[in-house]
C-alpha cells in the first residue's frame, strides 16, 4: 500500500482518543478501519481518515448523536448536515434557557438561605431598602388570613395549576408568597387572596406581571404562621410612632419552605414599602433612599 498504515493503537494515540472509541465508531459504522489484517484481526487506519475523525468529533461536540452522524455520512448531504445542525441549535438553545432559569432559581434559593443568617431575630420590626423586584400574581379564591396553612396550601395549588396550563417554567415555583392590598392593611381588614412567585428577565412575559419599585421596607420575619396578623399590627403601630404610612402593598415573602417533616417549615419575611408623612400625607413620589434613613436616625 501506498500510504502508511496505523495500528488501532498508534492512530488513537494520533487523535489523543482511545482504542475503544475507535472500536465503537468502527461498531457503528462511522469509521472503519482502512485494512483489516485477516489473519490478525489488527485494524489498520490510514492518515487521510483523520479529517473524517475530526468531523465526527465536531458534530459531537454539537451533541448530535452518534446514529444523526452515521445518516448524515450516508446521505453524504450538506443540505441534511445543515439542516441538522439547524435542528440541534434550536434543541441546545432550548436547554440553555431551561438551565438557565434552574441556574436562576438554584441562585434564589441560596441566597435566601444566606440571608436567614444576618437577620435579626423572630418578631424584630426592622428597616431595610429593597431593589426593584419582579412578581407574576394570581388571585385566588382561597383567603390565607381566613383559612390559614390550609388557605396557603390551596393558593399554592392554584399558582401550580396556573403554571402548568399556561405552559410557564415550573422551576419559578419555589417560595410562593402572599400578598395583601394597601387598603386591607391600613383598615385592619385583614384579607390575602394573592399568591405570588418572583420572575426575572427569563421568565415569559405574561399580562399578570407587577414591578415592585425600590424602596424602604418595614419587616419582620417569622416562622409561625399564626402570628402573621399580630405582626402585621405591630408593623403598622411601629409606622405610626415613627410618622410614616404604607405606600404599596403588604407582601409575605416565604424565605424557605423546606418539608423535612410532613409539612412546611415556613420561614416568611412580612414586609410593607413606606414612606414618611408631612402634614398628614405621604412626603414625595420617589422612592425613600437608604441614607434618608441613616441621616434621621431611623437606621
Amino acid at each position: 500500500m501506498d500510504q502508511k498504515l496505523f495500528r488501532i493503537g498508534e492512530m488513537a494515540d494520533l487523535n489523543h482518543i482511545s482504542t475503544q472509541t475507535l472500536r465503537l465508531y468502527d461498531k457503528n459504522k462511522l469509521l472503519e478501519p482502512k485494512y483489516l489484517d485477516p489473519e490478525t484481526g489488527y485494524r489498520y487506519y490510514t492518515l487521510d481518515q483523520c479529517a473524517k475523525l475530526d468531523l465526527i468529533h465536531a458534530l459531537k461536540s454539537c451533541r448530535l448523536s452518534l446514529e444523526k452522524i452515521r445518516e448524515i455520512f450516508e446521505l453524504s448531504s450538506e443540505e441534511l448536515l445543515l439542516q441538522a445542525l439547524e435542528e440541534q441549535a434550536g434543541r441546545l438553545a432550548d436547554e440553555i434557557y431551561s438551565l438557565s432559569m434552574s441556574r436562576s432559581n438554584l441562585n434564589r434559593i441560596q441566597r435566601n438561605l444566606q440571608v436567614l443568617q444576618s437577620l435579626p431575630p423572630f418578631g424584630q420590626v426592622f428597616f431595610e431598602y429593597i431593589p426593584e423586584r419582579k412578581i407574576d400574581v394570581q388571585h385566588t379564591e382561597f383567603d390565607f388570613f381566613a383559612q390559614g396553612y390550609t388557605g396557603y396550601e390551596n393558593m399554592l395549588r392554584h399558582m401550580q395549576n396556573y403554571l402548568h396550563e399556561n405552559h410557564l417554567p415550573p422551576s419559578y415555583f419555589v417560595n410562593v408568597g402572599t400578598m395583601m392590598e394597601r387598603e386591607h392593611f391600613i383598615k385592619g381588614t385583614y384579607k390575602a387572596q394573592a399568591a405570588f412567585i418572583f420572575v426575572d428577565e427569563l421568565y415569559p412575559h405574561t399580562d399578570s406581571i407587577r414591578t415592585l419599585p425600590p424602596n424602604m421596607y418595614m419587616s419582620v420575619v417569622s416562622d409561625n404562621t399564626s402570628l402573621e396578623i399580630g405582626y402585621a399590627r405591630k408593623l403598622y403601630e411601629e409606622m405610626e410612632q415613627n410618622g410614616m404610612a404604607p405606600c404599596g402593598d403588604y407582601i409575605c415573602e416565604v424565605l424557605t419552605q423546606f418539608p423535612l417533616r410532613d409539612s412546611r417549615q415556613l420561614i416568611y419575611k412580612i414586609q410593607v414599602p413606606v414612606r414618611r408623612i408631612r402634614n398628614g400625607i405621604c412626603k414625595g413620589e420617589q422612592e425613600n433612599r437608604p441614607e434618608d434613613f441613616v441621616r434621621k436616625g431611623k437606621w
